[in-house]
């Protein structure tokens, strides 16, 4: 009999009560919930600095008192990575609510083991030298070493210990994004970790449902004429139909909005990968390139031939680090001479800041250059212009600083320039900078642990 996995997250913020039509449709054997990206991880550290309690996304919450109990009830099992940078707290939490929803005999298993952060020094001593996989560089040379988060991407294994002991709710820390799907595969198929070609198929399964509404229609070239704009905001999510030996069949909620073709198929397939012969995770190793797929019926793909290799023996490891502070602010100018007074606006913000250690300015023009960059040729005598002014110090009283001087010329500036308001009236953020290299896989350690209503 197949095995359905339904992807209820894509990313932190998704709408995660897309899970209850595949629940009460009685559409799937497991949901997953995909809610980190390296961006994500900063944004909860960001949460952390404020409330050291946090640390996990806020959708835990929604998932625990809306999707659980149904789950529960059709002995679905739910399993995240939103635990993000404090899973045990998200477990506690999670718990609390299970309990107060009177979810008797609900189990929440916790995986953690990713957060090295503590362990760097150690790491080093015993032969890590942790180098930024961009530059080469040792994490001993790294400038303003000022780290605040230190997480391991690791695989399934944790999760299909979770699942075989009878979690109802597996939460972890970073786990690799399409290694959450194949953990309910392992765990239902019982498939060994050297049995490659299986284990390739279940990421490659993971990989084209982790990003939920994409490969269903949104975020699509290949659905621009086929889905109308209102029907975007109600898409049924992806669903998985996998076989035995690992080939499957990519759906999705019946009667809902969006399609499954095999053109969003390939869109998704291709999404950040570097090399399709090649995708490594730290249980397999696939090779995109052997897969077929077959449009075998409308909203249905079937996707067969996968292979895999190997796992690696190192497991990435993101190492992230205060930066400093950012500031943004937004100008309009007008015509007649808009470049003009555009250089003028530089000049009196250079003379402003004079003194202040500014390290980063950054100016692009809104609807002109902002998203493609040189590629796109400047306008000769535009009737305006929207200014994105993007600014750094390595602390916030230095932009609160640089803002008000710059307001002080708010009369003395170029002709009918003005200024956003929201923008002013913003706080400093916290640069949090990536670096990210390898760890060997046999220093670290995942643990399950687990928390009973």
């Amino acid at each position: 009999m197949i095995f359905r996995i339904g992807s209820a997250e894509g990313f932190y913020g998704d709408n995660v009560l897309s899970a209850l039509p595949m629940i009460r449709g009685g559409h799937v054997d497991a949901i997953c919930f995909e809610a980190l990206a390296e961006l994500t991880l900063a944004i909860l550290q960001k949460d952390r600095m404020k409330d050291p309690s946090r640390g996990y996304t806020f959708d835990i919450d929604l998932i625990a008192r809306k999707v659980l109990p149904e789950a529960f009830s059709h002995k679905i099992p739910l399993i995240t990575n939103g635990g993000g940078l404090n899973p045990q707290g998200a477990g506690e939490r999670v718990r609390q609510i299970a309990e107060e929803l009177g979810l008797k005999g609900c189990k929440i298993a916790v995986v953690s083991g990713d957060n090295v952060l503590d362990r760097l020094d150690d790491l080093q001593a015993a032969g890590e030298p942790l180098a930024n996989l961009d530059t080469g560089q040792p994490v001993a040379e790294a400038h303003n070493p000022f780290w605040v988060t230190g997480n391991v991407y690791l695989g399934a294994m944790p999760i299909v210990e979770a699942l075989q002991n009878g979690a109802d709710m597996v939460i972890t820390g970073r786990v690799a994004d399409p290694c959450l799907y194949l953990a309910p595969l392992v765990a239902h198929y019982g498939w060994g970790w050297d049995e490659w070609d299986k284990l390739a198929s279940g990421i490659v399964a993971g990989h084209l449902l982790e990003c939920t509404g994409q490969v269903v229609g949104g975020n699509s070239l290949a659905s621009i004429d086929h889905l109308a704009g209102a029907d975007m905001h109600n898409l049924g999510y992806p669903i998985a139909e996998v076989e035995p030996d690992g080939s499957f069949v990519l759906t999705k909620t019946p009667g809902m909005n969006g399609h499954v073709t095999p053109e969003t198929v390939k869109e998704q397939l291709l999404y950040e990968v570097h090399d399709p012969a090649s995708y490594i995770t730290p249980d397999v190793v696939a090779n995109f390139t052997t897969l077929r797929l077959a449009h075998i019926g409308k909203d249905r793909v079937a996707v067969s031939g996968v292979t895999g290799k190997p796992r690696p023996e190192k497991l990435k490891l993101n190492l992230n680090r205060l930066e400093g502070y950012s500031r943004e602010l937004i100008y309009t100018i007008g015509w007649p001479e808009a470049w003009r007074k555009f250089e003028q606006m530089k000049g009196m913000m250079q003379a402003a800041w004079e003194g202040l250690p500014i390290q980063r300015i950054a100016y692009s023009f809104l609807g002109v250059n902002s998203l493609y960059g040189s590629v796109a040729g400047l306008p000769e005598d535009p009737l305006e212009l929207i200014v994105r002014v993007m600014f750094t110090a390595p602390d916030a009283d230095t932009l609160k600083t640089a803002v008000r001087r710059l307001m002080n010329d708010g009369l003395s500036g170029p002709a009918g320039l003005g200024i956003s308001g929201t923008t002013i009236g913003q706080d400093a953020r916290p640069i949090i900078g990536l670096w990210p290299t390898l760890v060997g896989r046999d220093k670290v350690t995942p643990c399950v642990a687990y928390y009973e209503v």
